[in-house]
């Protein structure tokens, strides 16, 4: 059991090395081998998992969760490659309305309560235009704005990558 788990672990470290790399050195040009990443990750998670929920069916002679995880996880793996370009292009404009509205919100509510108190919430105003602008940026340069939250994704993965490793250090014993 300890052994499966420090396996998962390092195919999560080699997953998200790899996928935060290919995704901070070429942002463009690395959308369909992320996708391909993805898919093949969670298609060998589910194998993975069902192997274990064969083994632990033989021991026990009782079906369990296992099992139907890694049936659940190779049907996503396979969605994953036909609905993950349309998706991605869903985010900008999504994410552009809401910071959109949220800073439209933020606004009138630091308006609402200066009437309240009556101090002027300069702060609560320019983080309010910073939202709008960012929404309105989102919404009017979604390649653009793909890119740049690509590559914070990207490193953010590199990131947990070595927090992966770490964690598989101090729980090896």
């Amino acid at each position: 059991m300890v052994r499966q788990f420090q396996l998962y672990r390092w195919l999560r470290f080699i997953f998200l090395l790899t996928t935060g790399i290919l995704i901070v050195i070429e942002p463009t040009k690395s959308l369909n081998a992320i996708i391909y990443l993805v898919s093949g990750y969670i298609a060998i998670y589910g194998i993975l998992s069902l192997i274990d929920g064969m083994s632990i069916k033989r021991m026990t002679g009782e079906t369990n969760i296992a099992i139907g995880l890694g049936f659940g996880a190779l049907l996503v793996a396979v969605l994953v490659l036909f609905v993950a370009k349309i998706l991605i292009q869903l985010v900008p404009p999504v994410l552009g309305i809401i910071l959109l509205v949220n800073g439209i919100n933020q606004f009138r509510d630091s308006h609402e309560t200066k009437k309240q108190v009556n101090i002027t919430p300069w702060l609560d105003y320019f983080y309010s235009a910073l939202l709008i602008a960012a929404g309105v940026m989102f919404i009017l340069q979604p390649p653009k704005t793909i890119i740049f939250i690509y590559q914070l994704f990207g490193i953010s993965l590199i990131i947990l990558a070595f927090f992966e490793i770490i964690n598989s250090r101090l729980y090896r014993n």
